[in-house]
């Protein structure tokens, strides 16, 4: 088992007026957004429509192997980075958490994930009454993974993780109607021995109709890593591979909220 896997996510949100940061920081970052863009078929909202607010905090929930929940918040800072506000770890033997000291300009970077580990990811956002009753998407877009070659095909780490919904509730914790959650992890690529992967992936995670009276929602979901398909295809290699996936990243470029 490698154990210097890691799962790479710089996050921001951004308003509308600084999309455009999309485009330098998207290469190595992760962004909530929401940006015009279309997704099957699905016209975004446009740069010119303020009814969709994306809330300036994001936190990320780990759980480690060895028990330890480690809790970071992240605030939005005039730029529009999200930078680290508050950490802490609740470690598996103590009943108190702890906080962590805090490096200035930290950004959204979760490092050293091992195989079984997950981080839960909660944003939060707003719609205008005037999209009452509207259906919405959030999916993340320009996923991207470190690449490796099995047997003369090139392969991404994407195919090392995998996504669930967990919970999508109001200010008061009070679950949203028509939400149910993932009870299984889905896979954001398969691998095959006889193809090239996709270097670049768009996944649609929920759909959902919006309704005035939650007033503001926060949506969690996970990412699980998993190496499972992994050793299947290094099992039908024809070569011999050692460890073709230490070190390496894997990023979600943008999460975007569109009104259909």
């Amino acid at each position: 088992m490698e154990k210097n896997q890691k799962i790479k996510l710089i996050t921001n949100i951004i308003t509308l007026s600084l999309t455009a940061l999309l485009l330098v920081f998207s290469i190595f970052g992760w962004y909530v957004t929401n940006s015009t863009a279309t997704v099957s078929g699905v016209t975004g909202v446009s740069a010119s429509d303020d009814s969709v607010k994306m809330l300036d905090t994001v936190k990320a929930v780990r759980y480690s192997l060895n028990g330890d929940v480690t809790t970071n918040t992240y605030k939005k800072n005039s730029s529009g980075k999200l930078v680290l506000d508050t950490s802490e770890i609740l470690y598996y033997d103590d009943t108190e958490a702890t906080p962590i000291t805090v490096e200035p300009n930290t950004y959204f970077y979760v490092n050293d994930m091992l195989p079984g580990e997950h981080v839960d990811i909660t944003i939060g956002y707003s719609i205008d009454s005037s999209k009452d009753g509207k259906n919405y998407q959030i999916y993340l877009k320009n996923i991207v993974g470190d690449q490796f070659v099995v047997d003369e095909k090139s392969h991404y780490v994407t195919g090392a993780f995998r996504y669930k919904n967990i919970s999508l509730k109001d200010a008061n914790d009070v679950a949203a109607s028509d939400f149910e959650a993932d009870e299984n992890y889905t896979w954001f690529s398969s691998y095959n021995i006889a193809q090239n992967d996709s270097p670049t992936l768009d996944k649609i995670i929920l759909n959902h109709v919006w309704d005035k009276d939650y007033g503001s929602l926060y949506y969690t979901f996970s990412i699980y890593e998993d190496f499972s398909q992994y050793y299947r295809l290094i099992a039908q290699a024809e070569n011999s591979y050692g460890n073709l996936l230490s070190e390496r990243d894997f990023n979600i470029g943008e999460i975007y909220l569109f009104i259909k």
